[in-house]
């Protein structure tokens, strides 16, 4: 079973937040209790938690992001067939070196089907049934 790192990071960002929220309300019934200790130590408890919360969400957000990008490279093969990699460099606006990459990513990551070909062309495969009716 393989576990998507995306939801994984939403689920730890979830986690952490949440027991930030709570350290939050504790420190804030601490101080309306005149518990200086209390406060401290939940006030501390919430920051411990938040700032690795935050990371994960911005993390997981990178991730999305990253999701994105790789799915859109992957419509933009599969509407041409036959790509040459500075087309999709051009698209993106980078080098030729890192579309090359993006496809490859795409085709390690299951977004795309396909391979280079001898004169350095991405073709792309169809993502559809195999002939005779079986699916992949």
């Amino acid at each position: 079973m393989r576990v998507n790192r995306r939801t994984l990071y939403e689920v730890l960002a979830t986690m952490s937040l949440t027991v930030a929220a709570v350290g939050g309300i504790l420190a804030g019934a601490g101080a309306v209790l005149q518990q200086v200790i209390s406060v401290a130590a939940a006030t501390l408890c919430a920051f411990v938690f938040l700032v690795p919360g935050l990371y994960f969400l911005a993390y997981a957000r990178r991730l999305r992001s990253r999701d994105l990008a790789l799915a859109h490279a992957a419509a933009y093969a599969i509407t041409r067939g036959t790509l040459e990699v500075g087309d999709l460099a051009a698209e993106l606006s980078v080098s030729g070196e890192v579309a090359t990459r993006i496809l490859q990513t795409a085709v390690r990551e299951g977004h795309l089907r396909g391979r280079f070909d001898e004169r350095g062309r991405f073709v792309a495969e169809p993502s559809g049934p195999e002939p005779g009716g079986r699916t992949p």
